[in-house]
């Protein structure tokens, strides 16, 4: 009896095996064929486009608003008897009034493509070019430059149905003269438009236009005349896209560098039994919808050869003298044919399909096929009759199409379900709908080899759905249409979309490991490779330092005869800083020399930097002005750092110019380059047997952009188009001067360094895969380090980009030469290599993409050709500029690296800004520290930058400059209500001072409770002799 307990072991090991291989299906408890239905798991190419989509009419409202032409639609459903309830697209969503929330929607979900069309009768009210709407080309205008602000692809159709009603008053579609209508319409919305728009769609499923606006009638226009007119219209619709397409090959491919193609719909048919006529039934059907318009367009200018025989045939039959469908002449087909750069296809349900002979005594396109057609009531159903849920479909329909027009790229621009007119944000439907059919378009390009690109999601909103009109939903945002503001609401399959797309697909989760990889910043930033965490030393020697400047922390603003500074003068008239705060007292770090010495020497730093007061030394800026007291308190300072082992880093110009030189034009008066040498000569004379480290300027481009560009910093002068350029060329002859004085006068005897600091954003590419998009984070990256540091770091001239644009920018606004200063030949060899060293101040980063602006006046910002944003999805700080984006300091310093040729870098400020509360438990700072300082370790060790030092923004709360004292950087809260302005140590503190002790991090042995007890005790340690020096008196 014993074998029978194996088997029925067995059996039951046979079971558990076979349970665990039953495959996942994409469409559970419906659709469970293994080989058809078997969930498939995988992510889609690199590349791949994710969209949503709405259209003009259906969305818009504002249907006669600022100089808007009636469409047909207008007038269609104006007529009344025509859609249900009489509903109109008057108002729709409203979205002629709601860029600002649609793109907001679309960004929310990731998508990196939004499809939208234009309103013919919005730009041409009577759908002539002598009639230009400017309001209408406003409105989309204003539309395209919001979504590439947000790094989202315009794919634009010129299309969708909403015909200008003056045009249809004289045939519409039915009049051949509408093809030069539409070509002309066409090619001024490439001239218009087209410098931003790359992805154009001449129309949206030109069937629905033909046989519901012109055969059944129950779309607009409504004419019912499905036997001839169908077949003109669709004659007219083709030979107008090849017009259209032609205009774009011609006359704007070459410099717009887009692509151009026509989107199709169609059902999947399929035989309903594998009986040739069944088979020959289903391939009619698909001939007769798409190779109808595909045909001449994908293959040889002609309708397909059995439409041609079906219609003739029945043509004779019905006493028609030829054939009711038309023909093209042979320079017709030619011109026709080939005129796409891909396939467009909305794809919603499927059919099955069967061979009927149909022999009537009136023609009609339905009777012309010889097909019959219906749909399985087991398959689901939506809130539309002719929509039931078959996920299958659009996998062998992309098949059929692939193989069909010889593997042309294919954009699915609609796929969506709907859902009855009801308050329902959890919908499970549209949820299993987007997964399910999402997953088949997977398996149609990993297992069929289908050329699919990309995959738009319908719709993006509720809207009015045609004849249907309201009564039906196919958004993944709810639209309260009772409400005047038409507010949107997300439903949930916002949730499963966005999580889709932002997996780029399906990736199978790694069951076989629990190994979850450490973050850098968890819970926000959790790319494996990118984020994840790196433990290890910094080089031994590495620069620990942390930062502050003059104006910021000294105060004694007018003591013992300093000179006013620009920044005395901008912040006493008012106006300009936040609470009309002033540095007057600031933190009175001029009276705390001791107390500051104290805090830096707490924290283990070997380094400090700080920077020198001009106008505290030399009152009015010149030579013949010399304040003793002032020399005297710089040199007390840096004593004091020596006497605790802490090395000076000393930065001769941050920001507060003497006033006096302000009064001659400051830095736009090129007499500024010798009195900031006679200046940087007296200090490196004075201070620099103890100084070994120099930065002749901090953050030059803020002097230049925010002190000259737009006025918001002292000296407070907007002017962005000239005095930018003039005051960054004479700031670049400053710093070389100075340093050719140390180089030639000081260097061997002093053996000092001297170098200069810029700052700047890691300026990411919206899509790495889009060249466009990478030229424009590289164009930006050179106008902000490149304009100072390619003269300075490589040529001793301007980066060749900045030029070019300057140029190009300069002559179309009709300036004699380039707003752009030249350097001299010699010029430029006296600038090239003078900077022993890269100081990089880095806070946040930035998205950019390529935005071509061209305006009448110069401007440095729009010079430059870019739009840049920053993920809502990142961290914020109590500064509206700033958001905690670890990854983009590792980047930028292999950035910099790379581009001047591996030379030593010093990040000299990196930090963040909380809310000017009491909060000693700064628990943002902490991660940013940790985080950022991670992300350089990981620029040294895995990238190979030449990282020297990291310098922590900043030592204590201080001046912020415009924002006064509402923002507080420091590791140190300043009470500056308290006459001693009493300094308390952050927790931020402590984790610096770890993290400086400990050189980095170092991994513990994780094997050992002994390793980790004693990583406690460590920290505790820290703390406690960090508490205990913080408090010990000089």
């Amino acid at each position: 009896m014993a074998w029978k307990g194996v088997v029925v072991i067995l059996s039951l090991v046979i079971a558990s095996i076979s349970s665990q291989e039953e495959p996942e299906y994409v469409y559970p408890d419906v659709f469970n064929d293994p080989e058809r239905d078997a969930f498939h798991y995988g992510t889609f190419p690199e590349g791949f486009a994710w969209s949503s989509a709405t259209s003009s009419y259906q969305i818009e409202g504002a249907w006669d608003a600022d100089g808007k032409g009636e469409s047909i639609w207008d007038r269609f459903a104006h007529e009344g008897g025509h859609v249900y309830n009489n509903d109109t697209g008057d108002v729709a969503c409203d979205s002629y009034n709601n860029i600002e929330e649609d793109v907001k929607m679309i960004k929310a979900m990731g998508l990196g493509y939004y499809r939208f069309s234009f309103s013919w009768p919005r730009i041409l009210p009577d759908g002539t070019i002598n009639n230009i709407n400017a309001k209408g080309v406003e409105y989309y205008s204003n539309l395209i430059d919001a979504l590439l602000v947000e790094c989202i692809t315009p794919m634009v159709t010129l299309y969708h149905w909403d015909l200008p009603q003056a045009l249809q008053d004289v045939g519409g579609w039915a009049n051949e003269t509408i093809v030069d209508h539409f070509n002309d319409y066409a090619d001024f919305c490439f001239k218009t438009f087209g410098t931003r728009v790359k992805f154009w769609i001449t129309f949206n499923e030109p069937w629905i236009v033909s046989m519901l606006g012109y055969g059944a009638g129950s779309f607009a226009p409504g004419i019912v005349e499905p036997a001839i007119t169908v077949y003109v219209v669709t004659h007219n619709i083709i030979k107008s896209h090849a017009t259209s397409w032609h205009n774009y090959d011609d006359n704007y491919r070459s410099s717009q560098k887009g692509k151009i193609g026509i989107t199709l719909n169609s059902d999947f048919f399929e035989p309903f039994t594998k009986s040739q006529a069944d088979v020959d039934a289903a391939e009619r059907g698909l001939q007769f919808q798409i190779g109808w318009f595909a045909h001449p367009i994908f293959k040889d200018g002609d309708y397909p050869q059995v439409m041609k025989e079906n219609v003739a045939y029945k043509s004779a039959m019905q006493g028609y003298p030829k054939s009711r469908l038309p023909e093209f002449t042979d320079d017709e087909k030619e011109y026709i044919k080939g005129t796409t750069d891909f396939f467009g296809l909305n794809h919603y349900t499927s059919v099955y399909t069967i061979n009927v002979t149909t022999d009537t005594t009136d023609g009609a396109y339905w009777t012309d096929q010889n097909i019959a057609t219906w749909k399985d009531e087991a398959w689901p159903r939506s809130g539309s009759t002719w929509l039931q849920v078959v996920p299958w479909g659009i996998r062998r329909l992309l098949n059929w199409i692939d193989n069909e027009y010889d593997g042309i790229p294919i954009y699915v621009t609609e796929n969506g379900v709907s859902t009855a007119d009801v308050f329902e944000i959890d919908d499970v439907i549209r949820q299993k709908y987007y997964r399910s059919y999402i997953n088949e378009v997977l398996k149609a390009i990993d297992i069929d080899g289908s050329n699919v690109k990309g995959y738009t999601a319908w719709s993006l909103m509720d809207n009015f759905e045609w004849a249907s009109g309201y009564s039906e939903r196919f958004g993944m945002h709810y639209v309260d249409f009772n409400d005047p503001n038409r507010k949107r609401t997300p439903k949930n399959s916002t949730i499963i979309y966005a999580k889709i797309v932002a997996d780029n697909g399906f990736p199978k989760d790694d069951d076989t490991s629990d190994e979850e990889p450490e973050y850098v910043y968890p819970d926000v930033f959790n790319d494996p490779e990118r984020d994840a965490f790196h433990y290890g030393t910094f080089p031994e020697g590495f620069a620990w330092s942390s930062a502050t400047s003059s104006y910021q922390i000294e105060g004694a603003w007018d003591a013992d005869g300093k000179g006013e500074s620009i920044w005395d003068r901008f912040a006493h008239e008012g106006g300009h800083v936040y609470n009309n705060d002033t540095g007057d007292v600031a933190c009175d770090s001029y009276n705390n020399i001791k107390e500051d010495v104290k805090m830096i020497k707490a924290m283990g730093l070997g380094y400090y930097r700080f920077s020198l007061s001009w106008p505290r030394i030399l009152p009015d800026g010149t030579i013949n002005n010399i304040n003793a007291k002032g020399v005297e308190y710089y040199s007390n300072l840096i004593d004091a750092l020596l006497v605790e082992c802490i090395t000076p880093m000393v930065t001769l110009y941050h920001w507060d110019l003497p006033q006096a030189l302000q009064d001659v034009g400051g830095w736009a008066n090129e007499t500024i380059v010798d009195h900031f040498n006679d200046y940087a000569d007296f200090c490196f004379k004075t201070f620099g047997t103890r100084v070994k480290f120099w930065l002749t300027f901090n953050e030059p481009w803020i002097v230049t952009l925010l002190g000259y560009g737009d006025g918001s910093f002292a000296p407070g002068i907007a002017d962005p188009a000239i005095t930018v350029y003039v005051v960054t060329h004479n700031i670049i002859k400053s710093h070389a001067a100075a340093w050719h004085t140390y180089d030639d006068n000081y260097r061997s005897s002093q053996k000092g360094q001297v170098g200069i600091t810029l700052n700047s954003d890691f300026i990411e590419p919206a899509d790495r895969s889009n060249p466009e998009d990478v030229a424009a984070a590289d164009r930006c990256l050179q106008f902000q380090v490149g304009w100072f540091a390619h003269p300075i770091y490589v040529d001793g001239d301007y980066p060749q980009v900045m030029k070019e644009y300057i140029a190009e920018k300069s002559a179309m606004q009709n300036y004699t030469k380039s707003r752009l200063p030249e350097f001299t030949d010699e010029e430029k060899a006296y600038i090239k290599g003078t900077g022993d060293f890269f100081g990089l101040n880095h806070y946040s980063s930035v998205y950019a993409v390529n935005v071509v602006t061209n305006t009448d006046t110069g401007n440095y910002w729009t010079d430059q050709d870019i739009g840049s944003w920053k993920d809502e999805s990142w961290p914020g700080s109590a500064s509206s500029w700033l958001k905690v984006v670890p990854w983009g300091i590792r980047r930028l310093l292999k950035w910099i690296h790379d581009e001047y040729d591996g030379i030593p870098t010093y990040v000299t400020e990196n930090g963040i800004s909380t809310e000017d509360v009491f909060d000693l438990n700064d628990v943002s700072r902490q991660k940013y520290y940790r985080s950022y300082i991670n992300e350089v370790l990981k620029a040294i060790d895995i990238d190979g930058s030449n990282v020297k030092g990291y310098t922590a923004w900043s030592l204590m709360d201080n001046f912020e400059w415009a924002s006064g004292y509402s923002e507080r950087f420091g590791m140190h809260y300043v009470d500056f209500n308290d006459p001693n302005r009493k300094r308390t140590p952050k927790e931020s503190t402590i984790m610096y001072a770890k993290i400086v002790a400990d050189n980095g991090f170092p991994k513990e042995d994780d094997t050992s409770d002994v390793g980790r007890f004693t990583g406690c005790i460590t920290l505790v340690i820290s703390a406690a002799i960090y508490s205990l020096l913080s408090h010990i008196m000089y």
